[in-house]
């Protein structure tokens, strides 16, 4: 199962496919917003949390939010592996943790057209896990196509 808003619809069977394959609670793509995460895509068990258009404070402004995993993707433009939040000074309590269970993160950059980073592709789950080279090249993928998803907008407006 897996729900978008429009821009992403042409991806939502590749979310599917992802949460299915790699055997995670909640696969997503979300958008960067300047005071919040927000969630685009969904897929996973884990969807009745993270339903489209739910949003996380960021911590840069919300001073008693703890920093998200996806805020740190996009700040840093670079990939965020987090194998146990319990057992990471950066991430332990953090609100997927402590809200859902979710300890395990890996998330991707995503960018818009010009190169600029409109958020991120990431799993979560609620295991201690490792994630293999074909793991990661899956997720590679699904940011692949949610780029793809971004310049075919661009592209009609």
């Amino acid at each position: 199962m897996s729900d978008s808003s429009a821009q992403f619809r042409p991806i939502e069977s590749l979310l599917a496919q992802t949460a299915t394959e790699l055997g995670v609670r909640s696969v997503l793509v979300m958008r960067s917003t300047p005071t919040h995460m927000a969630v685009e895509a969904t897929a996973g068990a884990a969807e009745v949390h993270y339903t489209v258009g739910a949003e996380g404070k960021k911590s840069s402004a919300f001073p008693e939010a703890h920093e998200l995993y996806c805020e740190r993707v996009v700040d840093n433009d670079t990939e965020l592996f987090v194998r146990d939040s319990r057992a990471d000074p950066d991430f332990a309590g953090n609100e997927d943790e402590v809200e859902f269970g979710l300890v395990n993160y890996l998330g991707l950059a995503v960018h818009n057209p010009d190169g600029s980073v409109y958020g991120t592709v990431c799993v979560l789950d609620d295991q201690v896990r490792d994630y293999t080279s074909e793991e990661r090249a899956r997720l590679e993928e699904l940011r692949a196509a949610a780029e793809q998803a971004l310049a075919t907008r661009s592209a009609t407006l």
